[in-house]
Formats: C-alpha cells, structure tokens, sequence
C-alpha cells in the first residue's frame, strides 16, 4: 500500500460529497455534521471536464444508475468545510489514477484527521482520525474487499469479525464491520466499507 496525499483538512464539498455522488440535498451536508468555512467560503474553481460528469450522473444518472434527478448547483460544490472523511481524499487520487494514460492496478492508505460537527458524547467528538485504504483494479469483488478487511483486522489482534450490509451513497454494496468486545460482552461496529460505484 502507498499512503495517499491527505494533507488538507479544508476540502471543496465537491470532493467531500459531489465526487463520491452523494446528493446535495443530503443531511450529513447540512450545519449539524458539517464545518462550513466562512473564509475562504468558496473553492477557486472545480476540475472543469470532471465536475460536467459528476453533475450529469447526479441530474441524470449514468454507468448503471439513474441519477438523483435534480438540478445539480456548481455553488453547493463550491462550498469550502473541513472535511468530514478522508475519502475525499481517495475520490481525488482515484481522479488521478484515472487520468493516467494507461490503467495501472494500486493500493492506497490513509490515516489522518476528520471533523464533525457532532454533539459531543463519550462515543462522538467533533475531530477523530479515520483510517482509510483503496485497492483499485479490474475484476476485484466483494469477496476480495472482504478478504482485505478480514486480514487488516487480523494483524491488529481483531479476529471475530461481521460483516452487515449497509448504505453509503459512494459504493455498492456497503458493509459495515463489527467485532466482538470481550470486555463489553457484545459485537460493537469497528469500520465501513463498499466497493466505489464506476
């Protein structure tokens, strides 16, 4: 694995949200989850081919899906906030990947910080760090996504693994992870996960 550059906490919600298609309406968008910024409140510009194609796939769909079918606003993508994952930063290095004139298979790893707009709890704070990987190539699977998890989990002593299907708007299908904790007696979520949608 190759550790992706993450090194912007400030993000455009065009790469936050619009890049990994989810909706603009969306209410993790809203001021409860998110750090609007005030000042810069706006990206300068957006990737001009790539942002007509994330509009067209939201307003009308495309590569299998219909589309949110509404009218996609260059100045909701604009919008600058701290992010909210760093999946932002695997929407820009998948951007990149694809952009190369020749396809070459990668892994990709992250950790670093994210901020929330969360009531603060013993389980929620407004800035944690996410750990992150992407493995990019033809024919992979669901099983080999679990595969990658199994093992990751594994050599950091996590062996009684779940897996749950969920929702994420960037990928499909989504699975969320549970463990099994000695000490609380019960399976508790220790990440999420999906195969990113073309």
């Amino acid at each position: 694995f190759t550790e992706m550059p993450t090194d912007n906490f400030v993000e455009s919600s065009f790469w936050n949200f619009d890049a990994l298609f989810q909706p603009q309406q969306h209410p993790a968008r809203d001021q409860h989850d998110t750090f609007f910024l005030q000042d810069p409140a706006e990206a300068v510009e957006l990737p001009p081919g790539y942002a007509a194609k994330v509009k067209k796939v939201h307003a009308q769909g495309g590569y299998g899906s219909q589309g949110y079918k509404y009218d996609w606003r260059a100045e909701e993508a604009r919008k600058n906030l701290l992010r909210t994952h760093t999946t932002s930063a695997s929407a820009r290095a998948l951007y990149r990947l694809a952009r190369q004139e020749k396809f070459t298979p990668v892994k990709y790893f992250s950790i670093d910080r994210v901020f929330r707009n969360e009531s603060l709890d013993a389980t929620h704070l407004a800035e944690f760090h996410q750990v992150e990987g992407v493995v990019a190539d033809r024919g992979l699977t669901l099983g080999h996504l679990m595969g990658t998890l199994r093992q990751f989990f594994t050599k950091m002593g996590i062996t009684q693994l779940r897996f749950k299907p969920a929702y994420n708007p960037y990928t499909e299908p989504s699975m969320e992870v549970f463990s099994y904790h000695e000490g609380l007696k019960k399976w508790v979520e220790v990440g999420n996960s999906g195969v990113f949608r073309p």
